[in-house]
């Protein structure tokens, strides 16, 4: 990403060319760079929201690449120069790539300076990505960090994606169950209960498949009831239908955010960079708004049977195993993580 004065669109797409084609990772900056990341990696490793993000990608992905979102650090540190330039030689590819621009040009002056300088990339199209494992639902897994004063909740599953007819549904449900302030888990764990600051749920869209998760950050010793009133939201969006009320709301506030990341040329160029890496074109800046405007109560709590029911959802928590598992035993079955490999 980068940006510069219509006037400057040329100098701009050189330095991007210079980057893509000939990068020379230099080995007087190599080390450094490396332990620097290193030292980086490590910190996030010890942060219990890393701790269970990575949980939970372990437990919906197994040992597929979106299983981590970090490498441990002794991977980073025995990476080397060699294998860095290899890398950038296999991946760094025109095919596939997709390049956006937002700004005072004229289309086919544009088109033309891109050739310029970027017409003698050359390169193979990338290994496809590999197939998600079919997700198992099981036990709820407790990472053990003895002594914690709070529990880490994140809850997972498989979500529809950009092009699937219930896509406009499923962003409202997600809405709707802990997408805004105006939520039901915010006001249910959050403003009646106190339980947390800052509960939510989103849905991402990887390449290979679509991902549902709500997240918490609980006192230990709320850890079971908040747990509870969780399931209790998620099972309540999948069998009953949402007021017409909710609805409505949570429709205006989809529309005005999308209005308001494309209100700017950086918003707009990255959003229209992101559609277009899931194979979506501009229309959608039209499409989008006339389909939420469709969306009946009867179509999220479709989607919410499909997507948010507690069944179809795997559980991580990151916490005091001793003080936490008892509570949370009594309302689902558990089983604990005390590896140091996390």
């Amino acid at each position: 990403m980068g940006s510069a004065l219509a006037t400057n669109l040329v100098a701009l797409l050189e330095l991007v060319a210079e980057v893509l084609t000939g990068a020379a990772y230099p080995s007087s900056e190599f080390a450094g760079e490396r332990d620097r990341l290193v030292e980086e990696v490590t910190i996030a490793h010890s942060q219990p929201a890393m701790i269970a993000r990575n949980g939970l990608l372990r437990r919906l992905y197994g040992s597929h690449p979106y299983g981590t979102d970090a490498p441990p650090p002794d991977v980073v540190a025995q990476v080397t120069e060699t294998e860095i330039r290899t890398l950038h030689a296999e991946r760094m590819s025109p095919v596939g790539a997709i390049l956006t621009l937002v700004g005072d040009v004229e289309p086919q002056a544009a088109l033309d300076r891109v050739e310029a300088a970027l017409g003698s990339w050359k390169g193979a199209a990338a290994d496809p990505t590999p197939p998600l494992p079919v997700l198992r639902p099981g036990p709820v897994v407790i990472i053990d960090r003895p002594g914690a004063v709070q529990t880490n909740i994140r809850i997972g599953g498989p979500a529809v994606d950009r092009h699937d007819p219930a896509y406009a549904a499923q962003r409202l449900a997600s809405t709707i169950f802990g997408g805004y302030f105006s939520s039901r888990l915010v006001s249910n764990i959050r403003e009646d209960k106190g339980y947390t600051y800052s509960p939510r749920s989103s849905v991402d869209y990887p390449v290979a498949g679509s991902r549902f998760t709500v997240a918490a950050d609980v006192a230990t010793e709320v850890t079971g009831p908040a747990l509870l009133e969780i399931f209790y939201e998620l099972g309540r969006m999948a069998v009953l239908p949402v007021s017409t009320e909710e609805l409505d709301a949570a429709r205006q506030y989809a529309v005005g955010t999308l209005a308001l990341s494309t209100a700017t040329g950086v918003g707009l160029a990255s959003t229209l960079s992101a559609l277009a890496g899931a194979g979506i074109g501009v229309d959608y800046l039209h499409d989008h708004p006339a389909a939420l405007a469709k969306v009946t109560p009867q179509d999220v709590l479709a989607v919410s049977a499909r997507v948010l029911a507690p069944t179809r959802l795997v559980t991580v928590l990151v916490g005091d195993a001793e003080k936490i598992s008892s509570m949370v035993g009594g309302v689902v079955e558990v089983t604990t993580d005390r590896s140091t490999d996390r």
